[in-house]
């Protein structure tokens, strides 16, 4: 009964934010968070990211992975790709400040989708269609050290709560016990959806300060997304970049992170990008798939 009037709450809130929206340009999944957000702050849904334990994060981690590896296949080909990838992403990982509280993995998955994406507990995905994409080591850094900020800045974990909220799921003085039962009906690719726009911004910004303690080139991030920019208005329809589809945005998110580097005069001596071994590396994963391939994984 509770849960039913959860999600009346959560419908009823909804419906008068999509009334209340005006603007043209929201996209159907920012209004729905929006009204997420407006039921949270109603108190529909009373889950805390600060209530999530670190132990808790880690067990609802190992249950969001287990559905990801349902929907996706881990890249086994090449164990030489799969290292390298792993020793950027721990090399990046060793300065997290999380890093005693969570356990950063980093796998490849082998998908005809362009993305990457992090789960609670410290779980980072990067697709074997992404490598290819990518032109250098600064920009794998890039992209992980923007993966690495989302459970850095416990995004997580309020996606978790979001997704909670979502499934009218969440109410006050949930033990770490009940809060693991009701994660393990939701998916995985609601936990994914549900990074907000300040959170990406806020992650874009993180992910460049946390690359450039490594002297990574610190436009590489920004490189990348505008590689993807160039390659959907080249193919449109053709729905491979679904990096798009969860970190919405890019014309915006680049601007933002230039900005932000011209503002707090972030200039890498001698940069590191790496580009001849990272071509290398990935060699092996073959030519990067036509536009009009399935999304399929």
């Amino acid at each position: 009964m509770q849960g039913q009037m959860i999600r009346k709450a959560l419908l009823t809130t909804l419906a008068v934010t999509m009334i209340g929206t005006t603007t043209a340009s929201c996209s159907r999944e920012e209004i729905i968070n929006r009204g997420i957000g407006a039921a949270i702050g109603a108190g529909v849904g009373l889950l805390q990211a600060s209530s999530i334990t670190p132990e808790v994060e880690r067990q609802l981690g190992a249950q969001v992975r287990a559905q990801i590896l349902q929907e996706y296949k881990l890249y086994t080909a090449s164990p030489a790709v799969v290292e390298y990838v792993r020793s950027v992403g721990n090399r990046l990982a060793a300065q997290a400040t999380r890093r005693n509280e969570v356990n950063y993995t980093f796998d490849v998955v082998d998908s005809r989708e362009i993305n990457a994406f992090a789960i609670p507990g410290g779980g980072i995905f990067v697709t074997t269609e992404l490598l290819k994409y990518l032109n250098n080591e600064a920009e794998l850094a890039g992209v992980l050290g923007h993966e690495i900020s989302h459970v850095e800045d416990k995004h997580s974990q309020e996606a978790l709560r979001r997704a909670m909220v979502t499934q009218g799921a969440v109410q006050g003085g949930l033990s770490d016990s009940q809060i693991l039962t009701a994660v393990a009906s939701l998916t995985a690719n609601l936990i994914l959806r549900g990074f907000s726009r300040d959170q990406e911004r806020e992650a874009d910004r993180d992910g460049v300060k946390l690359a450039t303690r490594f002297n990574y080139d610190e436009q590489a991030l920004s490189g990348f997304l505008q590689t993807l920019l160039n390659v959907q208005g080249s193919g449109s329809g053709n729905g491979l970049v679904t990096l798009f589809q969860t970190h919405p945005n890019p014309e915006e998110r680049i601007t933002l992170i230039r900005q932000y580097i011209t503002q707090n005069g972030i200039d890498v001596a001698s940069p590191v990008t790496n580009a001849q071994g990272y071509k290398a590396q990935v060699a092996v994963l073959g030519a990067k798939l036509p536009l009009t391939a399935t999304t399929n994984p």
